[in-house]
C-alpha cells in the first residue's frame, strides 16, 4: 500500500514537471532555441535522472561492512529421542492370553507387558531340547569311539563319521537356540513380551483373546517421556546458514515462557514436497512438561556473518540479474549488478558489486525501475 501511494506521487511529480516544461516551452520558445543549441547530454544505459521534486521519495546510505547476526525462524514440534521409542509386535503367530498394562501406565525395563499363547513357541523350545539330547548322546559315540581306537580295536572311520556327526549336531543346536531366544525366555508356547527400557505406554492394541501374527502392527508402544527434543522443519535455502551448536529459542503455546536450546544435528535429506529439513534441537531446561506433538515455533541463531549488507528493498530483480542504484550525484543513480546472498531477517549480503562508501538507494529503490521486482 505504501509502494502504491510513493509511486502515485513519483508519478504525479514527474507528470507535473513535464507539464511545467511543456508550458515553458509555449511562453519562452527563446528558451527552446537555446537548449537545441545547447542540448542535455545523453543519459547512459542503466543510468537514471530524477527531478528535484522526487528526490525526497529517494533515500540513500554509505554501503559499509559490519558482523551481523540474524536468525532462522520455523515451525517446530516436540518428538522423542532416538532410541526413546519402543513399538513391540508379536514374534510368532499366536493368540493374546493376558494385558498387564494399559495406556498411561509407567513401566520398569523388564517388566511384563502382554502375555502370548504361540504353538511355534513350544516347537521352538522342543527343537532345542531335542537337539541337546541328540548331541549329548553323539558325543558320547565319539568318546567311545576314541576309546576303542586308542585300544586298538576301534576303526579310523568310524571315529571320523563320529566327529561329523557332532559337528553337525552342534551346528543344529546353535540354529535351535537361535529361535529359542528369539522366542525368549519361558516354557511351552507361552511367549512374553517384556519392556525393552523405562517409559510410559503411549500405545496399546492388545486386547485377551485377540489373535496375532508374526511380522503384524505392534500392539504396544513405549516412550521414554524424559527423553525429548525440539524437531524444527528449516527450508533448504536457509540450511547453509545454520550449524551444530547454534543457539536456539523456542516458543511452544503449552510452555510458560521460551525455552533455549541447541542445534544437535541438521538433517541431510531434504522433503520433496515442502523443500525442508529436519533441524533436532536439545532443550537446555527440564523437559517435564512437555509432550510428543506438541507443536510451536523456533528461532535459530545463525553465523555470524561479515560483509556489506543492504535492506533488503534496497536490491531488486530485473530478469535473471540482481540489481542496485547507486548515487551518482543527488539527481543521478547508475544501475549495477550485484551478488547477493539469502535474506535474512529483512537484511541481505553482498558478496560481490559494492566496495564500502558506495552510495546505495535503500528506499525507493524500485520508484527509479518500474520493471524490476524486489528481492523480497
Amino acid at each position: 500500500m505504501r509502494l502504491s501511494r510513493f509511486v502515485s506521487s513519483f508519478l504525479l511529480i514527474a507528470c507535473s514537471s513535464a507539464a511545467s516544461a511543456a508550458l515553458s516551452g509555449c511562453s519562452a520558445p527563446a528558451t527552446a532555441a537555446q537548449e537545441e543549441r545547447h542540448p542535455q547530454p545523453a543519459v547512459a544505459d542503466g543510468m537514471v535522472r530524477i527531478a528535484e521534486a522526487s528526490r525526497r521519495f529517494i533515500v540513500v546510505d554509505a554501503a559499509k561492512a559490519e558482523t551481523t547476526t540474524a536468525a532462522v525462524r520455523a515451525p517446530a514440534r516436540v518428538e522423542f529421542k532416538d532410541g526413546a521409542v519402543a513399538r513391540l509386535a508379536a514374534p510368532l503367530n499366536g493368540r493374546v492370553v493376558a494385558v498387564h498394562v494399559k495406556t498411561g501406565d509407567r513401566v520398569r525395563a523388564g517388566e511384563t507387558l502382554v502375555a502370548l499363547d504361540c504353538p511355534d513357541a513350544a516347537a521352538a523350545r522342543s527343537g532345542v531340547e531335542s537337539v541337546t539330547a541328540s548331541l549329548r548322546e553323539a558325543r558320547a559315540a565319539l568318546q567311545r569311539e576314541r576309546r576303542m581306537l586308542e585300544e586298538g580295536i576301534g576303526i579310523e572311520r568310524e571315529r571320523l563319521s563320529a566327529e561329523t556327526r557332532v559337528a553337525e549336531l552342534e551346528a543344529e543346536l546353535a540354529r535351535a537356540q537361535a529361535g529359542g531366544a528369539f522366542v525368549g525366555p519361558g516354557s511351552g508356547a507361552a511367549v512374553i513380551l517384556r519392556a525393552p527400557l523405562s517409559g510410559t505406554i503411549t500405545s496399546l492394541k492388545a486386547t485377551a483373546g485377540m489373535a496375532v501374527q508374526q511380522g503384524g502392527d505392534p500392539i504396544v508402544e513405549i516412550g521414554d517421556p524424559s527423553a525429548l527434543w525440539i524437531v524444527a522443519d528449516v527450508f533448504e535455502r536457509d540450511l547453509p546458514l545454520l550449524h551444530a551448536g547454534a543457539a536456539a529459542r523456542v516458543d511452544l503455546p503449552a510452555a510458560h515462557g521460551a525455552l533455549d536450546g541447541r542445534v544437535v544435528s541438521i538433517g541431510s535429506v531434504v522433503a520433496s514436497g515442502l523443500r525442508t529439513a529436519p533441524i533436532r534441537i536439545a532443550l537446555s531446561s527440564d523437559v517435564g512438561a512437555l509432550r510428543p506433538g506438541m507443536y510451536g515455533r523456533t528461532e535459530i541463531a545463525t553465523s555470524s556473518v561479515n560483509g556489506l549488507t543492504l535492506p533488503a528493498e534496497a536490491v531488486l530483480v530485473k530478469g535473471k540479474d540482481t540489481i542496485v542504484y547507486v548515487e551518482k550525484d543527488r539527481m543521478t543513480f547508475m544501475r549495477r549488478s550485484v551478488v547477493v546472498a539469502q535474506p535474512i531477517d529483512g537484511r541481505v549480503q553482498v558478496i560481490s558489486g559494492l566496495a564500502p562508501g558506495d552510495r546505495v538507494v535503500v528506499r525507493g529503490a524500485l520508484l527509479l525501475d518500474g520493471a524490476a521486482d524486489q528481492l523480497m
